[in-house]
């Protein structure tokens, strides 16, 4: 399993349930660690087992969605919790965000998309599309979201670029291999523009570049 990233899926209707482990199951990347149908199931089964992506569904019987992923961030922060859910709506996203998703995505969206989203959690920490990305630029950023507004001033021109290949979802040796510099140079670029901006994450730094319109959303 070494080099395979473990999912968790908790869905309460089994047929969705079991049509998703089938899909996933084709990308030899992604190791299914288990599937259970409700919030309770799955923090007993996080107890044993420890996946690096959990895709979450809302509404779901005994403990539903949002009590699962409160107690998954306070116990196990280092899991990545994507939101599935028919529930695609601005207030939705913006909570579930707020308590720290990784992800939010619709029910009916295809399973390329699901793999995309599971690669950019693990990998980077979030996975936003264009309708998420645009509803958090809106809504989130105001003087209460923990970013440092009074920062604008403070980047310099090579922080402000790699900010901009992070909007771009760049990793780092992507950007490293673009700006022609070192990963580590890059790590310590990024290290300096959340100190800077008072971010905590990855997507702090899109919020922050979108609102001090660095980038356009």
């Amino acid at each position: 399993m070494n080099g395979k990233i473990n999912v968790g899926i908790a869905e309460d209707h089994l047929l969705v349930r079991q049509g998703m482990v089938s899909l996933l199951k084709e990308f030899e990347e992604l190791n299914i660690l288990f599937d259970v149908g409700d919030g309770k199931e799955l923090m007993n089964r996080l107890k044993e087992d420890k996946p690096d992506v959990v895709l979450l569904d809302i509404e779901m019987p005994n403990m539903n969605g949002r009590e699962a992923l409160e107690k998954i961030k306070i116990r196990y922060p280092k899991i990545k919790v994507i939101i599935i859910s028919m529930h695609f709506e601005e207030p939705y996203i913006i909570e579930f965000i707020k308590k720290g998703a990784n992800g939010f995505l619709p029910k009916n969206v295809d399973i390329e998309l699901i793999v995309d989203a599971i690669y950019s959690a693990h990998h980077d920490g979030y996975y936003f599309d264009t309708k998420v990305s645009k509803v958090l630029a809106a809504n989130l950023i105001n003087p209460h979201n923990g970013v440092n507004t009074n920062a604008v001033s403070v980047l310099t021109d090579r922080e402000i670029e790699i900010l901009r290949y992070v909007c771009f979802e760049k990793t780092n040796r992507e950007i490293a291999e673009i700006l022609n510099i070192s990963q580590r140079t890059v790590e310590g670029h990024r290290k300096s523009i959340l100190d800077k901006t008072g971010a905590k994450t990855s997507m702090g730094m899109v919020i922050y570049a979108i609102k001090n319109k660095y980038v356009n959303v």
